[in-house]
């Protein structure tokens, strides 16, 4: 997919925006997904045991999305490494109704160590070009 349209961008930077506020405090990142609709937007979370369960479940609520959805986010946290470093970041999935496929963004963070730590963000919010999420209706591959 080439360059995201303006409209899923604001969706994909709600979504990062939320997913980086909900590991801000130390808490764990619940994996959830915003889908756009015509009348406003429906956030859903996927509690699992694991990270793969949640990512699964969402993967599956993805796919049998109605025709209704005209495009969807899912955020999950992670690790990304860069440079050779792993950091955790918070990696957001999102297509629009009609792309061949979606597109993925991350945001890298410094997690609150101890009682007196900081939580902080690292650099921008990332396109990560040649990553390819789940088409919107459609099963990963």
């Amino acid at each position: 997919m080439a360059q995201p349209s303006d409209a899923l961008r604001n969706l994909v930077f709600f979504t990062l925006d939320h997913g980086v506020d909900s590991v801000s405090d130390g808490g764990p990142l619940i994996p959830f997904m915003v889908v756009q609709r015509p009348g406003g937007r429906e956030l859903r979370r996927f509690v699992s045991e694991t990270l793969e369960g949640g990512q699964a479940a969402m993967r599956e609520a993805v796919a049998e999305l109605d025709d209704d959805a005209t495009a969807y986010a899912m955020a999950y946290d992670g690790y990304f490494t860069h440079e050779g470093k792993k950091w955790d970041a918070v990696l957001v999935e999102a297509a629009e109704r009609g792309a061949s496929s979606g597109v993925v963004y991350i945001q890298r963070y410094e997690p609150k160590k101890g009682l007196f730590g900081k939580f902080k963000t690292v650099g921008n919010a990332a396109f990560l070009q040649g990553q390819e999420g789940q088409a919107l209706g459609g099963r990963a591959g």
